[in-house]
């Protein structure tokens, strides 16, 4: 049973060019659209390729950029290297050679300095024996002048002492040759000129003092002055001979006691 009504020969016609048609604008459009994608892709790949080339070329010209820079770079490295190989041969020779000249200056100034500190230790060994010696000498020169001022001052007393007592003498001998009763004829009848010449004769006669058997009578000069009055000659070269060799024997203990001492 057929629902739709049958159709007409006509319209079936009409209906077959309108699909006709339809199918030849579709397939117009498809096609234009076909060319168009076509086109694009064209223009793509196209993009693409000059893309690429492009790409190539810069990649080239980085290659060869990174090539130049790393020739560079290594001709760089190896002038560094070079001039910080002299710069450190030279500053190495230089160090060697200051350090050399230093080292000689030093040893200049060692031997200059030990020198002086050689002669200075010379020096002051020097000094310290003639101090020693000339501390010897005069605790030796005090010692002897202590020892001969107490001789001289001795000496002097004894020599007062006897100056005196041949005053007295030479008085006593002036009195008896100026009385009348020290001639050679006595008066019988004088009694107290005779008792006077007696006494007289036994002051004249006999000395008062062993040591002074000789009666010797002073000049003026040593009765006035009897301080410039001295012992006897051989008296006085006898003390000043021992006090001399007391004084040498003294004084060569005392250097021989320094000179342990410093050694």
């Amino acid at each position: 049973m057929n629902i739709h009504p049958p159709i007409s020969r006509s319209t079936q016609e009409i209906v077959e060019v309108e699909l006709t048609d339809l199918l030849t604008q579709s397939h117009e459009e498809v096609s234009s659209l076909q060319r168009i994608f076509e086109a694009r892709m064209a223009e793509a790949e196209q993009t693409r390729e000059d893309y690429e080339h492009r790409h190539a070329s810069e990649m080239q010209a980085l290659q060869e950029e990174l090539a130049s820079s790393r020739c560079t770079m290594d001709r760089i490295k190896h002038e560094l290297l070079d001039s910080t190989s002299r710069k450190l041969e030279d500053m190495h020779s230089a160090i060697s050679t200051s350090q050399k000249v230093i080292e000689a200056g030093m040893k200049d100034q060692t031997r200059y300095w030990k020198s002086i500190c050689e002669e200075l230790v010379l020096e002051r060994r020097e000094m310290a024996q003639k101090f020693a010696e000339e501390r010897g000498l005069y605790t030796a020169l005090k010692t002897y002048l202590a020892g001969h001022d107490e001789t001289s001052t001795r000496t002097l007393s004894h020599s007062r002492a006897r100056i005196r007592r041949t005053q007295e003498t030479a008085s006593k001998v002036r009195v008896c040759t100026s009385s009348p009763s020290a001639a050679p004829t006595f008066t019988s009848g004088n009694n107290e000129s005779n008792g006077e010449s007696a006494t007289c004769a036994s002051t004249c006669s006999t000395p008062t003092d062993p040591p002074s058997r000789l009666v010797v009578v002073p000049n003026a000069d040593i009765a006035n002055n009897p301080a410039s009055a001295e012992a006897s000659p051989t008296q006085s070269n006898c003390s000043s001979s021992s006090s001399k060799s007391t004084f040498r024997r003294y004084y060569l203990a005392q250097k021989r006691e320094n000179r342990v001492v410093l050694q």
